[in-house]
């Protein structure tokens, strides 16, 4: 056991894992980005078909070159569903919320992922919860709130609905990988998620007339987006082969902040005092959570 600790800190490096992280998430705010900018003028259905078809592509060709033929092969297939399906859902109220809300808010809110991770646990993990992290649940919703602001200009019910759709979904799709990743290849998983989410919104494309996009830039745009989201996933797999899951786990929350930037420079978005306070009331309960499990499975 010895010998395999020393072989798993030998595949760490540290530095370059978190550098690799906070460049997924900067691709993050990127692909928002690039979703928020085309969504005027090609629907939710158009931009994700762009994006599950081209992400798959190569997907499969890196995973098929280091797995072979196991690539393809899962155990767990309702899990599977699950996760795809959740999955699905999670991207979707994502994008549809980009079109609908400004972009700090969208991002801000899908923060809220590990509140509901936290809320849900009990139930779908077996997993007991006490009062700490149940008040740091409650204190962080208060900063949700306070950041959709109801009844402020631009306020918008859908877009709020499916701005909490996301991070929600989002929960259920992680908790579904955590039962995933004790017995399939998490290269497998990703491979059938894209595969079924190509298929579905190619099958809505055509379904409800969608339109090939006819001018040079929305082609570049949508096929930026599949790109991108492709080199997202592999930072991802990458930044926690790299370095632990724990360490990298704070440095999501650098996507408020990144967020709240891309929108005032690029769609003149306006940085309120709700979305301030809000946003850190959020990431400081999200990280309290966080530092409470670590110190949990510590004790244990």
């Amino acid at each position: 056991m010895v010998d395999a600790a020393k072989q798993s800190d030998r595949h760490l490096n540290i530095p370059l894992g978190v550098s690799i992280g906070i460049a997924e998430i900067l691709l993050t705010v990127g692909i928002s980005v690039l979703v928020k900018f085309i969504a005027p003028d090609f629907s939710i259905i158009t931009i994700l078909m762009f994006r599950y078809a081209l992400c798959l592509q190569l997907l499969i060709l890196v995973a098929v070159l280091q797995h072979g033929r196991s690539a393809f092969a899962v155990s767990q297939y309702r899990i599977l569903a699950a996760r795809i399906i959740a999955g699905l859902s999670s991207l979707t109220c994502f994008y549809a919320a980009l079109d609908l809300m400004p972009l700090a808010k969208v991002t801000t809110l899908f923060q809220t992922l590990t509140l509901f991770i936290t809320f849900l646990a009990p139930f779908l993990l077996g997993e007991h919860v006490g009062w700490r992290r149940w008040t740091a649940v409650i204190v962080g919703f208060g900063g949700a709130i306070m950041v959709i602001s109801p009844g402020a200009d631009g306020w918008s019910p859908v877009g709020v609905m499916l701005g909490f759709g996301a991070p929600f979904f989002g929960a259920l799709m992680l908790v579904m990988l955590r039962k995933l990743g004790r017995s399939d290849n998490p290269a497998s998983t990703a491979i059938w998620y894209n595969g079924a989410g190509a298929m579905l919104f190619a099958l809505l494309f055509v379904w409800q007339g969608e339109r090939m996009p006819v001018d040079q830039t929305s082609l570049v745009i949508l096929v930026l987006i599949g790109a991108l989201s492709s080199f997202q996933q592999f930072f991802i797999a990458l930044s926690h082969r790299l370095a632990p899951a724990s360490l990298l786990a704070p440095f999501r929350y650098l996507s408020v902040p990144f967020g709240i930037i891309a929108g005032i420079m690029v769609f003149g978005e306006m940085l309120t005092f709700e979305i301030v306070v809000g946003s850190i009331v959020i990431v400081l309960s999200s990280v309290f959570i966080l530092w409470r499990e670590k110190s949990r499975r510590g004790a244990g």
